[in-house]
């Protein structure tokens, strides 16, 4: 096996490095994953190493994919707060397993289902207080200033997000449907003036924190990583719940917004703005369900959420 050989060569002190086991790991909606098992033999001695094997997808809703980029970000917050697997290693070629790949540490955890639906509970208060973490790294000083979109105005959170999903809608083909680019025009002309620039997840729904009883033990699926307001991650929590979580975000507020103010003792100004951005990503993530095109699954139901929460004049005629 290919694999194998690649993990001998990466142990060179091993005596034997043998694959045990491979076996499916429960995925989201963009990723796929492997659980591996790898024996290793050192001097006699016998060392499992319970590893997760991510490879890189060409497509899929969140493409093109970059799993060098997650590695990187993964990586680089080893030496933070945040609670992260440990990584082991990078392939960036194809020669091995067809797609380039990167192995990770395998965590024995719970994951949760996609929403928090109720008040309080330890977990929200914990998974909150990790995404305030996230949003807490400083993240020039621990190297992931690769995260910024090269020739974007540094001074515009929301010109450093929205670029990278400019890239994503064109891929699509959805960059010129009237009601995408009628949002692209009001975020960037409606950015609020207390804007700045931290690390963001992407995507902090409970399936992406690995608990242990109540307290996160790992914050994984960095795919959607950015440098942007960390506002952006909360709206985005709240346009899911709005579109796929049953029941609607109070003015861009969630239970895990909610959560997050208590942790932190920070209130949230303009969520309205930062559930609209998260409803631009959901319009683009559901032309990738949809098989992309202007007649793209959903767009009623952002269409409609977009009016209620910024008033039915907010784009003018959409032509």
């Amino acid at each position: 096996m290919r694999l194998a050989g690649y993990l001998a060569a990466h142990f060179p002190a091993a005596d034997s490095v043998v694959i045990t086991r491979v076996g499916a790991m429960p995925a989201g909606a963009s990723n796929s994953t492997a659980a591996i098992d790898v024996a290793v033999t050192v001097g006699g001695l016998g060392h499992t190493l319970a590893l997760v094997l991510r490879p890189q997808r060409e497509e899929g809703i969140l493409a093109p994919y970059d799993i060098g980029r997650q590695f990187r970000t993964m990586r680089a917050l080893a030496g933070t707060e945040v609670p992260v697997p440990a990584v082991l290693c990078h392939e960036p070629e194809a020669g091995v397993l067809g797609a380039p790949f990167f192995l990770m540490h395998r965590l024995q955890c719970e994951t949760l289902p996609l929403f928090w639906y109720g008040g309080e509970s330890p977990r929200l208060a914990a998974a909150a207080a990790a995404l305030a973490a996230v949003h807490g790294v400083d993240w020039k000083r621990h190297g992931l200033s690769f995260l910024l979109p090269e020739g974007v105005p540094a001074g515009s959170p929301i010109a450093c997000e929205l670029a990278q999903w400019r890239i994503r809608a064109a891929r699509m083909g959805t960059s010129e449907a009237p009601l995408v680019q009628a949002l692209d025009g009001f975020l960037v002309a409606n950015e609020p003036a207390d804007a700045g620039h931290a690390l963001v997840h992407g995507d902090p729904n409970p399936g992406n924190y690995l608990f242990r009883g109540n307290d996160v033990a790992a914050v994984v699926d960095w795919e959607l990583a950015a440098i942007g307001d960390r506002r952006g991650d909360l709206g985005f929590y709240a346009a899911l719940v709005a579109i796929f979580g049953g029941y609607a975000a109070e003015g861009g507020r969630t239970v895990l917004s909610d959560a997050y103010e208590g942790v932190t003792g920070q209130k949230l100004q303009s969520m309205e703005y930062y559930e609209a951005f998260g409803l631009y990503r959901m319009l683009i993530v559901m032309a990738g369900r949809g098989g992309g095109g202007w007649g793209y699954f959903g767009a009623d139901a952002v269409k409609a959420r977009l009016d209620f929460l910024l008033g039915p004049g907010w784009a003018g005629p959409l032509t």
